[in-house]
């Protein structure tokens, strides 16, 4: 049983004494010294209270004969507090001591405390601003003293519109971060596979502390938000010399198309290659403040795509569907969203499709789809090919839900006999949802041959197609 030392006076030092009173802990023997009256609480067994002033080094010296563990120091009056170390320092120099603070410490102070190795000075306005941050919506808690203290310990309230609402925790990628305990009301729930998070869930995660702040803002990112969290803005890269006139016409009309739909901020066209004509007259005559034009007349190739979607927080990229095909893979190495182009306008479409037999990609994707078909105004199908007859209750599910929460109806169509491709090979006016994994930028001579309809995606090429990338 460990001898701790413990200098209590004020009103800090009661409500202390008693949570300190109310753990009911025997593990160790606490002596307390106070200029206040505490020995009517002296029938507990592991606690003997002196009344006298803790300023006096012989009163203090007389009742620390022996070891102690740890000294700790809880005084309203900084004076009596810096008087109160001083002594006890006089006893002993190694003991561990917590030093309570709630004052700006003088420079001689600040020096004397940052020399001394077993000293841990605990600035409890530090914890009251801490502890009022709590209470103030869309910051994250962090548990300030469990652990490391750094961050790696986070509450997360999910708001209503959350992007993880309604998601089960099997489709949530945790990387470098877990999910630990799901609060819902007064019950605590242990995460498992099947669970589905729930509006206002609170949720306890665990992790890299840069990485809970990344999950901080994508729990709260709410719907209505897209291209957002991907980045704020949108981009097209027109290419004149690859590009048709007429591809490039089409490619600015969907481009502004967008821009007047989505929650983005801005629109920028970057021009290389530019040729004298309509085209590049129309871009010129654009003066609107949330449209960027950026004409390139040094570079002849796309090397500078990397650059302008670090610089200018682009969250969606628009290409035509022959230059995507050609550059597929720089494409994917962005890790952005792609729109692709089909051979009738963006406007001219009426409805999105999703094509899956991975309902766990589809799932972790599917607020972002929904949040874009909403946005568009778009009918949303999901069909689902169940040639395994598999249980798709779990999918259908988190569909439902989902589809109230962005008020929009998802139509889940079950194929189990007949590959869905075959019903919508011959048509144009949809926007295809896929999840942009690598084999699906690598391709391969033989990705016809796959079951995974994701993969199959170049049979349905003649429609606009939105690329989602996916955790991998």
């Amino acid at each position: 049983m460990k001898k701790i030392l413990i200098i209590a006076d004020g009103t800090f030092a009661r409500n202390f004494l008693n949570r300190l009173l109310e753990t009911k802990s025997n593990l160790h023997h606490y002596i307390v010294v106070s200029s206040d009256d505490y020995r009517q609480k002296a029938n507990y067994e592991n606690f003997t209270f002196y009344k006298f002033d803790p300023t006096s080094l012989s009163k203090l010296k007389s009742i620390s004969d022996g070891y102690f563990s740890q000294f700790c120091i809880v005084c309203d009056d900084k004076n009596e507090a810096i008087a109160v170390y001083e002594n006890l320092r006089q006893i002993s120099t190694k003991t561990e001591t917590v030093f309570m603070s709630s004052w700006e410490l003088d420079e001689e102070h600040k020096e004397i405390f940052s020399k001394d190795k077993h000293l841990d000075v605990v600035d409890i306005r530090d914890i009251a601003a801490s502890r009022l941050m709590d209470y103030l919506p869309d910051l994250p808690v962090l548990a300030d003293n469990i652990g490391l203290s750094e961050g790696e310990i986070m509450e997360v309230k999910v708001p209503i519109g959350s992007s993880y609402m309604y998601r089960h925790i099997s489709s949530v990628a945790q990387k470098k971060w877990r999910i630990a305990l799901i609060y819902r009301g007064s019950e605590i729930i242990l995460p498992k596979p099947n669970i589905m998070i729930q509006p206002s869930d609170i949720l306890l995660i665990v992790g890299d502390p840069n990485v809970l702040q990344n999950v901080y803002r994508s729990i709260k990112r709410e719907s209505g938000q897209f291209p957002s969290p991907f980045g704020s803005n949108i981009y097209a890269l027109i290419d004149m010399k690859s590009m048709s006139k007429e591809r490039v016409s089409k490619l600015i009309e969907d481009s502004l198309y967008m821009h007047s739909k989505l929650n983005n901020k801005r629109l920028i066209f970057r021009v290389i290659n530019a040729t004298l004509g309509e085209n590049l007259e129309r871009l010129k005559a654009i003066k609107e403040k949330n449209i960027l034009v950026l004409m390139d007349y040094f570079n002849s190739d796309n090397k500078e795509i990397k650059s302008d979607v670090a610089k200018h927080d682009i969250g969606l990229i628009l290409s035509d569907d022959k230059y995507f095909f050609k550059f597929q893979k720089l494409f994917y190495k962005l890790k952005l969203p792609v729109l692709k182009t089909g051979k009738i306008l963006l406007s001219d479409i009426k409805e999105g499709v999703i094509l899956g037999d991975q309902s766990q990609e589809v799932e972790n994707q599917s607020a972002v789809i929904t949040d874009c078909c909403a946005q568009l105004d778009l009918e949303m199908k999901f069909y689902y090919f169940d040639n395994k007859h598999s249980d798709d209750e779990a999918l259908k599910e988190h569909f439902e839900s989902i589809s109230a929460l962005f008020s929009k109806r998802i139509k889940i169509e079950n194929h189990s006999l007949k590959n869905p491709l075959v019903k919508l090979k011959n048509t144009k006016n949809l926007l295809h949802f896929v999840m942009f994994s690598k084999s699906v930028a690598n391709g391969g001579a033989f990705a016809f041959l796959s079951t995974n309809l994701n993969r199959l995606y170049k049979k349905l090429s003649q429609n606009a197609q939105l690329f989602v990338p996916v955790s991998e």
